[in-house]
């Protein structure tokens, strides 16, 4: 079963939102939202995991037709959820981590908890294994800038924005290979980044990556 997982990369606001017509979606973020997925509610199944309540929160009571996961939590810190009353929020058990964080310290004991990364992605990636995916397909999960954008357009990180942007994304390169190799050998899911261009080259659009 293929499940499509939204980061918030350049490259995800280059598929239309009709690309994602009756397709199984785990969407990161306020990503889904920017896209108008939940208004044009046509992908088979649409869920949404975040590690911030704030925004959870105010998608959950926008959207009460849709699934929220978030850590229990805030940031995936230790505490608990701060609203209980939203019946389409899951707060999930999780190891509280820090942005240098090791796999081995963050797998969750609890079989309905998720992994707490240096970025979203990473529970996003677990949800849709726990989901049943056989082929995890990123989207937007770029680790690096196309055309000197990090985010697709209108879409900022606060990370991204006050610090030094590759030092950020080199950070989740290495962790998305460890968070990809864990999930793949737990769950037998293979994952792989779809590329909007016809190939490796980029059609003459730049590229600058994580700095390994």
């Amino acid at each position: 079963m293929d499940w499509y997982i939204l980061g918030s990369g350049p490259t995800v606001g280059m598929f239309p939102p009709s690309f994602y017509d009756n397709k199984n979606v785990v969407a990161t973020n306020l990503v889904a939202e920017r896209l108008g997925l939940y208004e044009r509610d046509e992908c088979l199944t649409l869920l949404t995991h975040s590690h911030y309540h704030a925004e959870t929160y105010e998608l959950a009571e926008k959207y009460p037709n849709y699934m929220f996961w978030t850590p229990k939590g805030d940031r995936g810190f230790e505490g608990s959820p701060g609203r209980t009353d939203l019946k389409n929020v899951f707060h999930y058990p999780h190891k509280p981590t820090s942005f240098d964080f090791t796999v081995d310290d963050a797998k969750p004991d609890n079989m309905t908890g998720l992994i707490v990364g240096s970025t979203s992605v990473h529970g996003s990636m677990h949800l849709a294994c726990k989901f049943g995916a056989t082929y995890g397909i990123l989207v937007g999960v770029d680790c690096g800038a196309i055309d000197g954008k990090f985010n697709q357009a209108g879409y900022e990180s606060g990370n991204l924005v006050t610090s030094d942007p590759l030092e950020w994304v080199t950070r989740w390169e290495l962790h998305l290979r460890q968070v990809s190799n864990w999930l793949s050998q737990e769950y037998e899911v293979r994952f792989c980044s779809m590329n909007p261009y016809l190939n490796l080259n980029l059609e003459g659009h730049t590229w600058v990556g994580a700095k390994l």
